[in-house]
């Protein structure tokens, strides 16, 4: 039985005793922790409520930092960050604590008890009921304590958590807090231990058969021998039993052990990016021929395999890897995101043709990884930590365990730009060392390490320094680079390659002027080279198309990851502060598609697709550069029916109208396939602002989860005001308000407050269903503008 922790913590900003777990008698004897936040008696009512996820540096206020001596340039692409606190967001870390009251039934008698934290950043100290139960340093990968000996059966428990995010262990936004879901779980003392069900399969393509290699860990914990019997029985997507099995093992007194099966599966439906069906598997285990725990696995059954001269082919076709880097930030969240939202962060990157997603740089959520295993996007799963020290090694064998079962997992990745020691022999021998820690837990997939041609001081144009050591991997991974990529084809040519970063076209979402001054960035505009203090990084036309376009030539190359999906707060890069989010993205910071969007679904879909940019908000005579994106043959201009021409359109590449003179009305692009106009689009001059719309991404919700309203501001005729920046006030009734954001990436607004400017048109606000019946009221309201109100029905679980 798990049950769901999240509700109902206290929470306090700032330090209070102990301070370390040797505090008083805590490093000497059990049970010394009668005093501070860990004493039962302490009064906590001052407190402030909070439920998790919760991460609690989003909420304070950006600050600039002058540091002497920063390291940020050793770091690729990073010589704008004066420091780590300006690469981190521009906001402070900090020490936290939680706690939580809740009760152990009486009927927990006899069982094991565990308490489970999918994550928590970082350095928590965990107590309970004034014992100490453990430090976890790794702010990026779950855990969990077995506290059956440290309860109170029948009555009530304490559980306090000291979070210390003062330390970083990135380069980018980090937040700090309880930031993922905590579980209690009981269960008997036989039973199968925490991912200790690992389910890989053999597939036979033309006889459409697998072999499923089953393999359970039962945990013992009598203090006595028994037979165990595992009974195992697969369910297809419609629930319907189809195969069921049996074993009986001798399980030994508090001690593990392995029970393995093969099952054959006939007529088998392979779990595919387009049709990604999934199979479940109950396991039942039996102490003595009593039932003792059940748990459900899905899974999938697919074959994947990567060829060093054709790339990455799923159940025998061959489809190239269209990518994208995603830390787990979010706005209005910070790095407490739900199911809710990596449910809507996945489809705009599906919507866009993207079949990938990197988990960067760390270990993602089992929820991210269910969604994936659903809606069929393939995920490349990552440690923190390229290193053999017995904790990394035990963050690396968590992350496994957790990704093994998930049929979007394809790949492995152990390391990411380590350029301190990339190059290095022992970074050979920690290769192989994490390689075999992988294969005992999973022989299924491929390793990988993100390689970059720089060394904190030199950049190069090929890898051959790094062979020794990247010989080591199933497939070499190239972050940029890509001068390298021919040259360890042709001296490597029977190791596959996989582009695991490379430069998306970035930018500020609908900005067409660099003003560096409020941390705006347009990547198309001709004086960056003057507008920005990091002049020569600024300057980065057509670096997206570019990279695309030189990878999409090369058929060995398994497949890409843009960096970046989303924007994220921190690594401003190339501008200096006020910004305090990247412009990597394709989509901003609440996932609204920027222009380039458009580029990269012409040529990663068969969609037919037709964009012009910019907006038509200009004024009247001014000379404007207008771009277009598109699949289509050819493509011609017009403002308010004068033709600029009609152009044809290269492959993997995009269109340019220079000096068109602006003039209010309208600017149309007209789409031409085999020689007949098939679409256009046409960008309007805009009234001044003249309603709120309130845009909410689901009709119906259940109670607990994310409600995602998009807000625009719209002129008379409906269309969305390109420029707006009307400051909103938001209402919520029967439900609660978890924060909102705009995509600015220059914007100092708290994100933790109900009032948000627009940005060039559009916020975003996050709201959390309490009620538990009826439905949820927002209320959007602007000075001189028309409110606007939604209702979204809450549903029945």
């Amino acid at each position: 039985m798990r049950i769901n922790m999240d509700n109902d913590w206290k929470f306090f900003l700032g330090d209070v005793f102990p301070k370390n777990s040797t505090d008083g008698w805590g490093g000497a004897k059990a049970r010394a922790y009668s005093f501070g936040a860990v004493s039962e008696t302490f009064d906590d009512s001052m407190w402030r409520s909070v439920d998790i996820p919760h991460d609690f540096v989003v909420e304070g206020d950006y600050t600039q930092k002058k540091v002497q001596g920063s390291d940020m340039q050793k770091i690729p692409e990073m010589e704008s960050m004066d420091s780590r606190h300006f690469a981190g967001g521009s906001l402070e870390g900090g020490i936290a604590w939680y706690r939580k009251h809740f009760d152990i039934p009486q009927d927990c008698e006899n069982k094991r008890i565990y308490i489970h934290f999918d994550g928590v950043y970082r350095n928590c100290t965990i107590y309970l009921n004034e014992y100490y139960i453990g430090k976890y340093e790794s702010g990026y990968t779950s855990f969990y304590y077995d506290i059956t000996d440290f309860v109170n059966i029948g009555g009530e428990n304490l559980l306090a958590v000291r979070v210390d995010a003062t330390g970083r262990e990135g380069w980018w936004y980090e937040g700090g807090g309880i930031y993922r879901n905590v579980w209690l779980e009981i269960k008997e003392n036989i039973s199968a231990a925490y991912n200790g069900v690992f389910i890989y399969s053999d597939v036979a393509l033309e006889e459409k058969s697998a072999v499923l290699n089953v393999q359970t860990e039962i945990e013992n914990k009598q203090l006595n021998d028994c037979d165990v019997t595992v009974e195992q029985i697969i369910y297809n997507a419609d629930k319907k039993k189809i195969v069921q099995t049996e074993n009986t093992v001798l399980s030994y007194a508090w001690d593990n052990i392995f029970c393995k099966q093969n099952i054959v599966l006939n007529n088998v439906t392979l779990w595919d990016i387009e049709n990604p069906y999934l199979y479940s598997l109950k396991t039942n285990i039996y102490a003595n021929g009593k039932l003792t725990y059940t748990v459900t696995t899905n899974f999938g059954v697919r074959d994947i395999y990567f060829d060093a001269n054709k790339g990455f082919f799923l159940n025998g076709k061959n489809v190239k890897i269209k990518g994208l880097c995603c830390h787990h930030d979010h706005a209005g969240l910070g790095i407490a995101q739900n199911k809710n939202v990596f449910e809507y962060r996945i489809a705009q990157m599906k919507s866009m043709g993207a079949n990938a997603y990197r988990s960067a740089h760390h270990m993602p959520t089992d929820e991210l990884l269910d969604i994936c295993d659903r809606i069929g996007m393939f995920v490349f799963d990552e440690t923190r930590r390229m290193s053999s020290a017995p904790q990394d090694l035990e963050c690396l064998r968590t992350m496994v365990k957790h990704a093994r079962n998930h049929p979007s997992v394809f790949l492995y990745g152990i390391g990411n730009e380590e350029i301190f020691s990339q190059h290095r022999k022992e970074t050979a021998r920690t290769t192989v060392t994490m390689k075999t820690e992988i294969r005992k837990l999973d022989p299924s997939r491929n390793i990988t390490s993100a390689v970059v041609c720089w060394n904190g001081k030199e950049r190069f144009d090929n890898a051959e320094q790094y062979v020794d050591v990247t010989k080591n991997l199933d497939v070499i991974g190239f972050n940029y680079c890509k001068t390298a990529w021919d040259d360890y084809h042709k001296h490597m040519p029977n190791q596959p390659i996989i582009i695991t970063e490379a430069s998306s076209n970035s930018g500020t979402r609908g900005c067409y002027s660099t003003n560096e001054t409020i941390g705006q960035y347009y990547i198309l505009d001709d004086d960056n080279g003057i507008k920005c203090k990091n002049s020569q990084k600024a300057q980065r036309k057509d670096i997206g198309e570019s990279e695309w376009k030189y990878f999409a030539e090369r058929d060995y190359l398994a497949g890409i990851f843009l960096w970046t999906g989303m924007d994220y707060r921190g690594e401003p890069t190339p501008l200096v502060y006020p910004a305090i989010s990247t412009q990597f993205g394709i989509f901003d910071y609440c996932g609204f598609p920027k222009d380039n969007f458009y580029y990269y679904k012409s040529w990663w879909t068969d969609e037919p697709t037709l964009h012009i940019f910019p907006h038509w908000n200009f004024e009247n005579g001014e000379k404007i550069n207008v771009y277009c994106y598109s699949n289509l043959d050819e493509i011609e201009l017009f403002v308010n029916g004068k033709s600029y021409g009609k152009k044809q359109m290269e492959r993997n590449w995009y269109l340019t109208w220079e000096n068109v003179v602006y003039e209010t009305g309208g600017v149309t692009a007209k789409g031409y396939k085999d020689g007949k106009e098939v679409m256009t689009q046409t960008i309007k001059t805009t009234d001044a602002p003249y309603k709120i719309e309130l845009m909410p991404d689901k009709d119906n919700i259940a109670v607990g989860e994310t409600a995602i309203i998009n807000v625009r501001i719209a002129d008379k005729n409906g269309i969305t005001v390109p420029t707006a920046d009307n400051q909103i006030f938001f209402t919520v009734e029967g439900g609660q308000f978890l924060g909102c954001g705009n995509g600015n990436p220059g914007s100092h607004e708290s994100d933790k407050i109900p009032v948000r400017r627009a940005f060039n048109g559009l916020c975003q606000l996050l709201v959390k269903v309490t009620d538990k019946e009826g439905f949820i009221k927002i209320t959007a309201q602007s000075s001189g503008l028309k409110q606007d109100i939604c209702e979204i029905k809450v549903k029945e679980i």
